[in-house]
């Protein structure tokens, strides 16, 4: 996700023209569903045989929901006519931000959490196209609907993938185990079958190739893991503090002045793959020491309560 942003933000606009770039970007798209299903994943794991409490989460998800529209603020521009415009547009952390409290909601079913999330996932999906056409008249509110009207995320089918994840873990507990097998299965029918069908103006296809690969990455990880265990601490810390990562990584690149300008407007597209690469880097390994600081402090508050 961090690479992502990076290329995106600062690769030259030649190169983003390139053929290269044109097939890096297809699997730049998985990173988002990737990181919807995890989210959905973690969330029903760590309350399958155990309820959480459920507002310190809230808590969070409502910090990253403020913080999507405080990014596209365009300070410098207040008065400007489109102002209004540009802190109402939807992006991947209002949408995060929602998708993870429905999840709160359809934990708290109990034993038909699943069924619930299963039907949530279909209305998600399935009213992907009608959404496109829904208007109230309400900027911030039409935003989450379809990405005709500005956003760049939209609920629609965004959601559906936290919920997929979140009923993955019910049949699959990341282990090497005969379920493993059935969710490779699973994905590569949704990523070469089911979106391979003709559907209308080309819906549900794009949920569910990104949902077929990201299922089939899922599986691929899970039977490498314990073979380089010992070499990926520091990743595991990154997955346990993603969300702060990539809320930190997006406000390095966007909005924090360093000096004076954020680093999308100080360096801007000019830089080849090279510099890109060193964006990336500083910009990883800034997001991770502040995760790692977030653990020492949460262990620290814990010893001390």
């Amino acid at each position: 996700m961090v690479w992502t942003h990076a290329a995106n933000t600062f690769l030259t606009a030649e190169l983003k023209a390139s053929a290269w770039f044109e097939t890096l970007t297809s699997y730049h798209g998985l990173i988002a569903p990737a990181f919807f299903w995890i989210a959905g994943y973690a969330r029903a794991h760590v309350t399958l045989h155990q309820t959480k409490p459920a507002w310190p989460v809230a808590k969070r998800l409502m910090i990253v929901w403020l913080i999507g529209y405080l990014m596209h603020v365009p300070w410098d521009q207040l008065l400007d006519a489109h102002a209004i415009r540009a802190a109402a547009t939807v992006d991947v952390l209002h949408c995060l931000a929602i998708s993870g409290l429905i999840l709160l909601a359809v934990e708290k079913l109990g034993k038909g959490r699943e069924v619930a999330a299963l039907v949530l996932l279909l209305v998600f999906v399935g009213l992907e196209k009608p959404a496109r056409d829904w208007h109230t008249g309400v900027l911030v509110l039409d935003q989450y609907f379809s990405r005709l009207h500005g956003s760049q995320f939209a609920l629609f089918p965004w959601v559906g993938f936290g919920l997929a994840g979140f009923i993955t873990r019910r049949v699959w507990d990341g282990c090497r185990n005969r379920s493993v097998m059935a969710v490779m299965l699973a994905g590569a029918f949704l990523a070469w079958g089911l979106s391979r069908l003709p559907w209308q103006d080309g819906l549900p296809a794009f949920f569910l190739e990104r949902l077929g690969w990201v299922m089939m990455a899922a599986v691929l990880v899970a039977m490498v893991a314990g073979s380089v265990s010992r070499f990926t601490g520091w990743l595991r810390l990154a997955g346990r503090e993603s969300l702060l990562l990539y809320v930190a990584h997006l406000m390095l690149i966007h909005s924090v002045p360093l000096p004076r300008l954020p680093l999308q407007h100080l360096i801007g597209p000019t830089q080849p793959v090279g510099g890109v690469l060193g964006l990336f880097a500083g910009l990883f390994a800034t997001s991770w020491l502040l995760g790692a600081w977030n653990e020492r402090r949460k262990r620290a508050a814990k010893a001390s309560a």
